[in-house]
């Protein structure tokens, strides 16, 4: 059986700082590296066949301790890095509100997903560099798992696809820090089976 794991990274210092990330490549926290040590500990018995990560460490770290775990080696993918939020890197929310209000209305409408951040990336430019890498492994004919380690809107994004969904409804899926999805390919489709499954963290 053919199966793809989808993983959002663990809680990074700029996460709990509550500032616009995107591409900053921010360590993890104290509890982030907990949620690497639960997570790949989780994954330690899992049949993965291949292990897919952005190359930001808050991913990157994350998808090298289930490796390790399992015996798999790493494979760093530009095309899973986040969002480029542009000009919204490093702002706090009040800031971003008061210099970006514009933005931030429009943002909030149905086409959210093709307005790109100021200076950056709209929610379908991920999609159109994510999609042709998974859709890649939905085609391997060979049983095993693949795991995907990524970001919040990545994640979103893929889901949406994966769902043959409209880029709208990204806003539909909440996916928490180092939250699961598990999707099994039946007859070349994708089937949701956990969707931002967090029990393996229920302990910290």
């Amino acid at each position: 059986m053919q199966q793809i794991y989808i993983l959002r990274h663990v809680e990074s210092e700029a996460n709990r700082a509550g500032v616009g990330l995107g591409r900053t490549d921010s360590p993890p926290t104290e509890l982030g590296r907990r949620q690497i040590a639960a997570t790949s500990g989780a994954l330690a018995q899992a049949p993965l066949s291949r292990i897919l990560t952005s190359p930001l460490q808050r991913a990157r770290l994350l998808a090298e301790a289930i490796g390790a775990a399992c015996g798999v080696e790493v494979e760093s993918r530009d095309e899973l890095i986040e969002l480029d939020v542009g000009d919204l890197e490093g702002l706090d929310w009040g800031v971003t509100r008061e210099r970006y209000g514009d933005f931030l209305r429009a943002w909030r409408g149905d086409d959210a997903a093709e307005i790109p951040m100021p200076g950056g990336e709209s929610l379908v430019d991920v999609l159109r560099r994510a999609r042709p890498l998974f859709d890649e492994l939905v085609a391997d004919p060979a049983d095993g798992t693949a795991l995907i380690v990524s970001h919040n809107f990545v994640v979103r994004m893929l889901l949406v696809h994966a769902l043959d969904m409209p880029a709208r409804a990204w806003r539909r899926f909440d996916v928490g820090l180092a939250g699961l999805t598990t999707l099994r390919v039946q007859d070349g489709v994708p089937v949701v089976e956990r969707l931002n499954d967090r029990h393996h963290l229920d302990a910290l």
